[in-house]
């Protein structure tokens, strides 16, 4: 089974990394952004093919079927990652509750869950891996085709929202997603299992897009909000994620391990498919509306971290008691 074989990163190990990469392209942006001799739009257009054809590498059709065959459930989860938050964020602009500052955030309620740390809490706070695994794996593959859709509301002010970015996404995402897929069918190509090594592809990636994302953040102007404010928005947003996920599972699973998983499904976002999207939507002259849209991923990706790490500590302990 997959989600007892995928490995995450121990410990506070990848947080740390990401912060370091983060801290690195904002005051070393010179370093590889904007240099003659390197290519920063290739190097993060390589790291997106690698994430997208690993996480194909990791996918388990029989789980994914076994979950398609319950559309009800599946209809629960992927509104509640989606719909439902985009939703609520289109009626707070309606009502005029939308600045500039705030786009990062509308962006961060629709993208889909992140794989890796979604499993693994899910484990190892009793719920069922399987369902987190496959639920996680399906936002991923749905969040390509419905984000530029979902998000353009939300910036056709500001860019002139073409949907030529589409073909970027089938490129970019979608295809080397379904190559890493098939490769665990066609062994001629690829050996058919996930060896050990190729979990730490992803990561390695995300830590190199992150550092050219916050380079090209550096080189374009810093986020706007202050701390307060960032810090507001962001329980704010985890709270609200995180109640919408506790009454999904409360409402439909009777089995505690599905409720357990769907908290995690839902509440969590995905770093690994927020950056690529944001690179792909946000045209290279917009330097401080990305700025907007890579801070808040980030800070609620380690925050989600943190707080996912407690959750699991505390739901031990109370079976323990």
């Amino acid at each position: 089974m997959m989600a007892r074989k995928r490995e995450f990163p121990k410990g506070i190990g990848f947080a740390l990394c990401l912060i370091g990469s983060s801290f690195l392209g904002l005051v070393y942006p010179e370093f590889l952004f904007g240099r003659e001799w390197v290519d920063d739009q290739l190097i993060s257009n390589l790291a997106t093919l690698c994430i997208f054809f690993f996480l194909g590498r990791a996918i388990n059709l029989t789980g994914l079927f076994d979950v398609i065959m319950q559309p009800s459930n599946v209809l629960l989860i992927q509104s509640c990652i989606f719909l439902v938050p985009w939703t609520c964020a289109f009626g707070l602009m309606q009502f005029g509750f939308l600045q500039e500052v705030q786009v990062g955030w509308f962006f961060l309620l629709v993208l889909p869950t992140t794989v890796s740390s979604c499993v693994v809490y899910s484990k190892l706070a009793g719920g069922n891996g399987e369902f987190a695994l496959t639920h996680s794996f399906l936002s991923n593959i749905l969040a390509p085709l419905l984000i530029p859709f979902l998000f353009a509301p939300f910036i056709s002010s500001s860019v002139d929202f073409t949907w030529s970015i589409y073909q970027q996404i089938f490129i970019f995402i979608l295809l080397p997603l379904t190559l890493g897929l098939g490769s665990r069918y066609f062994r001629f190509a690829w050996a058919k299992e996930p060896k050990k090594g190729e979990a730490l592809v992803p990561p390695f990636c995300i830590l190199v897009l992150s550092y050219l994302a916050f380079a090209r953040v550096s080189s374009g102007g810093m986020f706007q909000l202050g701390l307060n404010e960032l810090i507001i928005s962001l329980l704010v947003c985890w709270i609200g994620m995180s109640a919408l996920a506790w009454l999904a599972g409360r409402l439909i699973y009777k089995d505690k391990g599905i409720r357990v998983s769907a908290y995690f499904i839902i509440s969590q976002k995905s770093l690994a498919t927020g950056i690529p999207l944001a690179f792909a939507i946000i045209p290279n002259d917009h330097d401080s509306l990305f700025a907007t849209m890579i801070i808040p991923i980030t800070a609620y990706h380690l925050f989600q971290l943190l707080m996912g790490a407690l959750l699991v500590s505390w739901m031990n302990s109370a079976k323990v008691k």
